[in-house]
């Protein structure tokens, strides 16, 4: 969740994708923790997928 200029993560993340990760946020109006939670989930679906069509 952002809190003014410090975005608060639940993640141990890096200090500099900390930084990408929030001006990307902040383009699609949304909090890093949330776009980066998105982005855990798309891949997850992605690899899950991937491994299903494999099979």
């Amino acid at each position: 969740m952002a809190y003014g200029n410090k975005v608060k993560f639940h993640y141990d993340v890096p200090v500099y994708v900390k930084t990408q990760l929030a001006a990307a946020a902040k383009k699609l109006n949304m909090t890093a923790t949330e776009l980066l939670s998105r982005t855990i989930e798309e891949e997850y679906e992605r690899v899950k997928s991937e491994q299903q069509s494999k099979e």
